[in-house]
């Protein structure tokens, strides 16, 4: 279970801190929430310890699982999503709270902005830009960066995929 201080990933909202549990009354029941804030973005969020299991919260991921994402980041998926600004598939990728995931969506839309003369669609360039703020999230949390130097992780990396 999780505890006070932990580094986790809330899908679609990126990475944050469990900074307190506390007891709340509702309805004269007693309940624990989980409260979480999320330093990227400056948001709190209250989440019920009863629904920490299907919420798909999870931990940061390790310093070992950091080569993982640079592969996701510079390779993409073996099969792109469908990167249309209609998909129901490039959503859920970002509502999953997968790195991975989010970092196959910004080398697969990086990829597109770069063959198209007049750049993404709206829906696509606010996915981007939500998957590349979920990882720079995760990448402060887990590695002790700034916000800069987070977005410039990903941006070197992409960088790195295209000379190679």
């Amino acid at each position: 279970m999780f505890k006070v201080g932990d580094h986790v990933v809330y899908p679609y909202h990126g990475a944050g801190t469990i900074q307190d549990i506390e007891e709340k009354d509702v309805l004269g029941e007693t309940h624990s929430y989980f409260i979480l804030h999320f330093p990227l973005v400056d948001v709190k969020l209250m989440l019920p310890e009863n629904r920490i299991n299907d919420s798909g919260l999870r931990k940061v991921i390790e310093q070992a699982e950091l080569a993982e994402l640079v592969e996701a980041l510079k390779n993409g998926p073996e099969i792109p999503p469908s990167t249309s600004h209609f998909s129901r598939e490039t959503e859920n990728l970002l509502k999953s709270g997968s790195i991975i995931d989010a970092a196959h969506l910004i080398c697969s839309l990086s990829k597109k902005q770069s063959e198209r003369a007049n750049g993404l669609h709206i829906q696509d360039r606010n996915h981007l830009q939500k998957a590349r703020q979920m990882i720079a999230s995760e990448l402060v949390l887990m590695n002790d960066m700034t916000e800069e130097q987070a977005y410039e992780f990903i941006d070197n990396t992409l960088l790195e995929a295209n000379v190679n």
